[in-house]
């Protein structure tokens, strides 16, 4: 087959090897099989060229990853802009299916695969849809439903994009809802000593983030608890893994609240070498805005280490309380040093929520290599011509 996908993501969202592997990984399993991708996208972080087998063409759009708002004004540009490099591109490989990897490319997608006489697949990584709210981003949500896709390919992060996507009626038989993929071989390394001694070189305990650094991720309430978790035990070390546009806003809260000496950033880490970090530590928090269900809280599961997270979108549907993890309600973000500060002395109770939510994730989760086949197959049957 050949695959033409348009999107605003890069491959990898911080850099090779590095951040989300939910647009990278699929799109290699269509290469490992024997299918031709090529990849054109208007985020600056892809550089073009041919990568891994992956044809990627890296377009300009006019005030690409400015606010919603801007997005929506200059939507038409934007349009004509994916159209000629994808027409363009269509020519030249005759597309067999056309994806649109996010809700702004799903016009110039449709549109495409009409013109080439493709099947259309909207993929879509999570959802920011707010029923009843006057949001810019709501109109490109409402719009990639309301364009008829062949087939619905949607991540299940906790943010429902299920029930959105139902709720435009999208036929359910066309919507395959799938949560990312695992790598159960984590379960089975042991904790690097030499590694977490450079961060806790006194025998700390190590609070753990690992997360892409932007605004709904809220790694900022964590920094924020920092000053009240060491009133309540003094040997704790926050360890931030990760990279993005919030990074210097991070360093400056650390510097504001005196925390330089407790917060440690990381930066961005190999994918690979992930598993070192979750390994180090001995609670991992996620405070996300939309929902907890990403890769890092089920990389961290899979570590079997205990995770501490907001309890916001369907994350209640994968952690339950005080037995496969701790959910902490908006309404008691203010209890977030006590709540750490308690598990951190019940090193019991700590080690059995970790063992707890070590075997939900094995039990109930596709690895990556699973995961991977069952898109490539779906599309396989989608178009009639199995590899």
């Amino acid at each position: 087959m050949n695959i033409l996908n348009l999107s605003t993501l890069p491959l990898w969202d911080i850099d090779k090897g590095k951040g989300r592997v939910s647009t990278y990984l699929p799109i290699k399993g269509f290469v490992d099989k024997g299918h031709t991708i090529t990849y054109i996208t208007n985020n600056s972080a892809q550089k073009e060229g041919d990568f891994e087998g992956i044809h990627t063409k890296q377009i300009t759009t006019p005030l690409a990853g400015k606010r919603p708002i801007i997005l929506l004004l200059m939507y038409p540009v934007t349009v004509l802009c994916f159209l000629i490099a994808g027409i363009k591109q269509g020519r030249k490989i005759k597309p067999d299916v056309v994806y649109s990897h996010t809700t702004y490319t799903a016009l110039p997608a449709l549109i495409i695969a009409k013109l080439f006489g493709a099947k259309y697949v909207l993929r879509l990584y999570g959802n920011s849809y707010k029923k009843n709210r006057l949001k810019p981003g709501n109109f490109f949500t409402i719009l990639s439903f309301w364009l008829k896709a062949d087939l619905y390919i949607l991540t299940d992060d906790g943010t429902s994009a299920d029930r959105i996507a139902l709720s435009f009626g999208v036929a359910k038989e066309k919507i395959h809802f799938l949560k990312n993929g695992i790598n159960k071989k984590w379960s089975n390394y042991f904790p690097d000593d030499e590694l977490k001694k450079c961060f806790a070189p006194n025998g700390e305990a190590v609070l753990l983030s690992v997360s892409r650094l932007a605004d709904s991720k809220q790694v900022d309430w964590i920094i924020k608890a920092m000053p009240d978790i060491l009133q309540l035990n003094s040997k704790v070390k926050l360890v931030i893994v990760g990279d993005g546009p919030d990074k210097k806003k991070l360093h400056d809260l650390t510097k504001e609240l005196n925390m330089e000496h407790a917060v440690i950033f990381v930066g961005a880490v190999e994918q690979k070498r992930i598993y070192s970090y979750m390994n180090i530590g001995d609670i991992f928090i996620s405070m996300n805005a939309l929902s907890s269900l990403s890769n890092p809280v089920f990389e961290a599961m899979i570590c079997g280490v205990p995770v501490v997270a907001l309890n916001r979108g369907t994350t209640s549907q994968l952690i339950k309380n005080g037995v496969n993890g701790v959910l902490v309600e908006d309404n008691e973000i203010a209890e977030l040093p006590v709540i750490i500060a308690n598990l951190l002395k019940n090193e019991g109770e700590r080690i059995e929520i970790g063992r707890n939510g070590q075997k939900t994730i094995m039990d109930d989760f596709f690895t990556w290599e699973e995961r991977v086949k069952y898109e490539v197959e779906l599309i396989e049957n989608l178009v009639g011509n199995p590899a």
